[in-house]
């Protein structure tokens, strides 16, 4: 368990580091993008039987083992890698070409790709800018029949309303695997009520509880864009929140803010873990620790949590080998490779340094996670990581229209002051509408 911990912090820290997209490991040069994205990791064959799988470049170790271990199963099937390079110019390069691909009915077998995460240093563009909109536009393949027929993901065993982002009313088209949650933990010796929750933004900055306040205040841009919920219905291609809800909630992250700028709280709170987000690392910085934390979401609208998911997958609606591919993408969730547990074949074991991209958010069967490390973590600190989860009432697929919306923010308070909140929030709305309706 200690070697386990000492990897995934050292994935955390990395993370720290880098930018989003969860890349993790800088790309060796070559004559070109095409060169660069395409890695065979199979046996040889000819190519155009291979079953190819677009990736992210911090997932291409754990894929070549994934691929490994079906292939010390028995399994014959050829995999090719296309690899996403981090390299801006060559990533947008290597986007237009898959793209292109993509909507002239070819591609990519299969996808797993991380997301944009809000806040996280600087994004890189996205092969999906938005991917429920992709699912309601069928760019993938519904996959309910597969799954409800799969073992090895066992629905029941995965957090339902996570797994529920990947899902609309014509099927289920995506499989998230990881996800995170916006919020602080705070040791709770700061706290004046160590049974203290709140459901709206509102109660929090009511709430008295100084050492909160101060961590919040220092992290407040964080709120965006989850304290908004789900961001669209992408089947009637509205937005689900009103402009002047977004401005609300603008105003309520100003109040926040508030407390630091006006001479600021010296309570000596910390928050555990990277700013803002509540990820596989924060809690991983939280075990063998004897002082308990307390996890503190941000909430939505409605008082509940909307998580967002880091990592997915889905097959391709144009995929030349759609049930090799699943058969791959069905292997992520297994879980000794989502406890880091890995399963050993012949004398070498597969699965047990599996990272996912070092995106370090919560696996989605994340009670059998919180089961498999409770032993080392102080019995309070999970009820309280148990309670934030149970107040997950369904999750979303980062986007376009998120990071929008944390832009917004963000350039309101360190950009230059061109105008006021009201008319950069009216200016963002209607870009929202119009992304939407593209």
């Amino acid at each position: 368990m200690k070697k386990k911990l000492a990897l995934l912090l050292a994935a955390l820290f990395t993370l720290l580091a880098l930018a989003p997209g969860c890349q993790t490991e800088n790309e060796e040069s070559a004559p070109s993008p095409s060169q660069t994205a395409q890695e065979e990791t199979s046996q040889e064959g000819e190519e155009q039987d291979a079953v190819t799988l677009c990736i992210e470049q911090a997932f291409k170790q754990d894929a070549s083992d994934v691929i490994s271990f079906l292939l010390a199963q028995g399994g014959t099937t050829q995999y090719q890698l296309e690899i996403l390079p981090t390299e801006e110019a060559r990533r947008e390069t290597e986007l237009t070409r898959l793209r292109t691909e993509i909507m002239a009915g070819e591609g990519p077998d299969a996808f797993v790709l991380s997301t944009y995460m809000p806040g996280v240093l600087d994004p890189l563009e996205t092969l999906f800018p938005n991917v429920e909109k992709s699912m309601a536009s069928h760019l993938f393949l519904d996959l309910e029949d597969m799954v409800q027929e799969s073992e090895l993901i066992d629905l029941e065993s995965c957090n339902q309303a996570v797994m529920d982002a990947g899902v609309n009313e014509d099927g289920r088209f995506v499989l998230p695997l990881l996800y995170h949650f916006s919020g602080v933990v705070l040791d709770c010796s700061f706290l004046q009520n160590p049974d203290f929750t709140f459901s709206s933004l509102d109660e929090l900055l009511q709430s008295g509880e100084d050492a909160l306040l101060d961590v919040f205040s220092r992290s407040g841009y964080t709120i965006f864009p989850n304290a908004l919920g789900q961001m669209a219905d992408y089947q009637g291609m509205n937005l689900l929140f009103t402009q002047e809800e977004l401005l609300q909630t603008a105003q309520q992250a100003d109040a926040l803010y508030a407390v630091l700028t006006d001479g600021g709280l010296t309570t000596g709170a910390q928050n555990l873990g990277y700013p803002g987000r509540v990820t596989l690392g924060t809690l991983r910085m939280a075990e063998y620790a004897d002082t308990p934390y307390a996890f503190f979401p941000i909430p939505d609208r409605e008082g509940n949590v909307t998580p967002g998911v880091t990592l997915w997958a889905a097959v391709n609606r144009n995929a030349a080998h759609p049930q090799e591919a699943f058969t791959f993408l069905e292997q992520l969730f297994r879980t000794e490779f989502f406890n880091q547990e890995g399963i050993k074949v012949g004398e070498r074991w597969y699965g047990n340094l599996l990272t996912y991209g070092s995106c370090l958010g919560f696996p989605v069967k994340d009670e059998s996670y919180f089961q498999s490390i409770e032993e080392d973590v102080n019995p309070q600190t999970m009820a309280s990581l148990r309670a934030a989860v149970a107040r997950i009432h369904s999750a979303k697929i980062y986007s376009d229209l998120d990071k929008a919306v944390y832009d917004m923010y963000d350039a309101w308070k360190y950009g230059p002051p061109e105008d006021s909140l009201e008319e950069r929030v009216e200016r963002t709305y209607s870009a929202l509408e119009m992304t939407l309706a593209e």
